[in-house]
């Protein structure tokens, strides 16, 4: 996890950065907001009596939502939409103490403060209201029972001593004693509800004098952190479906053949500063691991007198040219006869990165031609007269290959000096056309036999693999090819497929080269070197 998190360092980076950025742009853009409380006592009694005609307060936190404390508190703070101010208040009441708290929210500590006061003074008259409605209600209830009992008071008949027990007078006085208990009843209910009163606010608002919002260094904290996690998320998921090869076991499941070398990537060659490492930047990481490339290319080579070796990649953008050119520095500079052929007829760049002018120069193209088609010995005064009769007598090679008019001298006369010892170039020619055609003819195998009497060892850069079938053609007539690969940049379906078009045309794979390199092993001695 540790190596996946900093090989994508570069993404996590990027997502913090954006996250921090969005969350500082959010607290720039936002409005501040503010909130008030105010505290009100609701003292009620909940009593409940044999007439079940006591007074039960609502419930504060409905009644502050209910219409006639909505239009009440918005025609005091001068609000046109009850409903829209509605949705800046909230209410909460304490189970312990009945305490009921309004909290008003406002983009400035006067706006909260007159909300929030605005609210509890419209629920404070609201409840009042009601209590009043249930007082004035007992109020008449009362009235009523006094006037019941005058009438049956009225009723009675005085006695007289000696006379029986008036019958009717003791029904009369069931009925007033009754009636005075209901009365009686009817004032302890009320006297309760005004005990209660007033409901009153015991905490007036107050302006705040903070935002209850975030503060700006707690979004950016918020901020990075979100982004590390989303950068973290992103870069395992980009880990899962990223098919670009890695310098790790993915080469040994891909491609059966041993890895030969990993170049670093370099600043100087990505600016185009460094061409030929080994004599521009000799000191340099990626010198050091052509060194390596050239040793264990090397150790494949013993045993094989003058080799040659294609160079090629899966698709273009592989830095394979830059590789071949590098390499043959490497072997020239021990000393070495190194012939480097330009055999990509269709985007030809060894060239240029000598500094070589070929305009006009005849080349490989040129020889092939001149092989396969057998042509009439040309005239010895002519500019071709390197390719005469005599020449070839004297020069002529046979290895038991197909035997050509032209002897060896006729290769080596269209070789050009690149300006480093003992390595030279053959350029590709003025005719490319067709150049399937051409490797695949009669005539390129002349011209590798003369390329094996001329060096010790032949590069040559051809096309990638998976753009053209040149390279197929070529790696089957020679010891076997190279595959050049970038980085996190070739597809691992690719590289494979590179290896089997290779292998059906009986090209023999020597191995893998990894360009591009963010961290290899050539690191270390740099870090060595440097401290030596």
């Amino acid at each position: 996890m540790l190596h996946t998190l900093w090989r994508r360092k570069l993404t996590i980076l990027i997502s913090a950065v954006v996250a921090t950025a969005a969350a500082l742009a959010y607290a720039k853009v936002s409005a501040p907001t503010y909130q008030s409380t105010a505290l009100i006592q609701i003292n009620a009694p909940g009593q409940t009596t044999s007439t079940g005609s006591s007074f039960t307060v609502p419930d504060p936190v409905q009644e502050l939502n209910s219409t006639t404390v909505k239009i009440a508190a918005a025609k005091t703070v001068g609000a046109t939409d009850p409903s829209a101010l509605a949705s800046q208040v909230t209410g909460a009441v304490d189970p312990t103490t009945g305490t009921v708290t309004v909290t008003g929210t406002g983009s400035t500590p006067q706006e909260a403060q007159a909300i929030t006061t605005a609210y509890s003074e419209a629920l404070v008259a609201q409840i009042q209201a009601l209590a009043k409605e249930k007082i004035d209600k007992y109020t008449g209830l009362l009235a009523a029972s006094v006037a019941k009992i005058t009438a049956l008071q009225a009723q009675l008949v005085p006695e007289v001593t000696g006379q029986p027990v008036n019958t009717a007078n003791a029904l009369v006085s069931a009925q007033i004693t009754a009636e005075s208990a209901t009365y009686s009843t009817l004032q302890a209910a009320q006297s309760s509800i005004q005990v209660g009163m007033p409901y009153a606010v015991i905490q007036v608002a107050a302006a705040p004098g903070v935002s209850t919002g975030l503060s700006t260094p707690k979004l950016i904290v918020i901020g990075l952190l979100a982004g590390l996690l989303a950068g973290c998320g992103i870069a395992f998921v980009r880990d899962q479906f990223d098919d670009g090869v890695r310098i790790t076991s993915d080469i040994d499941s891909v491609i059966d053949c041993p890895l030969l070398g990993e170049l670093p990537q370099d600043a100087d060659v990505h600016k185009g500063a460094v061409q030929i490492a080994m004599v521009q930047a000799p000191q340099s990481s990626l010198a050091e691991a052509v060194r390596d490339l050239r040793t264990s290319l090397r150790v494949l080579m013993v045993g094989k007198e003058s080799p040659i070796i294609v160079v090629t990649s899966p698709e273009p953008g592989d830095g394979k040219t830059f590789v071949t050119a590098n390499l043959a520095a490497s072997w020239a500079l021990t000393g070495s006869r190194v012939i480097v052929v330009s055999a990509d007829f269709r985007r030809p760049k060894l060239e240029a990165i000598f500094g070589i002018n070929v305009a006009g120069k005849r080349g490989l193209s040129d020889l092939i031609k001149a092989n396969w088609k057998q042509p009439e010995p040309p005239d010895r005064n002519s500019e071709a007269s390197s390719w005469s009769g005599d020449e070839r007598g004297s020069d002529h090679v046979d290895q038991g290959r197909h035997s050509s008019i032209y002897g060896a001298a006729a290769v080596s006369a269209h070789l050009l000096d690149t300006g480093i010892d003992g390595l030279q170039l053959l350029p590709v020619g003025l005719h490319l056309d067709n150049p399937s055609e051409l490797f695949d003819s009669p005539g390129m195998q002349p011209v590798l036999d003369q390329l094996h009497v001329l060096a010790d060892i032949i590069f040559l850069d051809t096309p990638p693999v998976l753009s053209s079938p040149d390279t197929a053609i070529l790696g089957s007539l020679t010891n076997g090819a190279v595959v050049v690969a970038s980085e996190a940049k070739t597809d691992r379906a690719d590289l494979e497929r590179t290896a089997n078009r290779l292998s059906a045309t009986g090209c023999n794979v020597l191995g893998l080269i990894v360009n591009h390199v963010r961290h290899s092993s050539s690191d270390n001695y740099q870090a060595y070197a440097s401290k030596s």
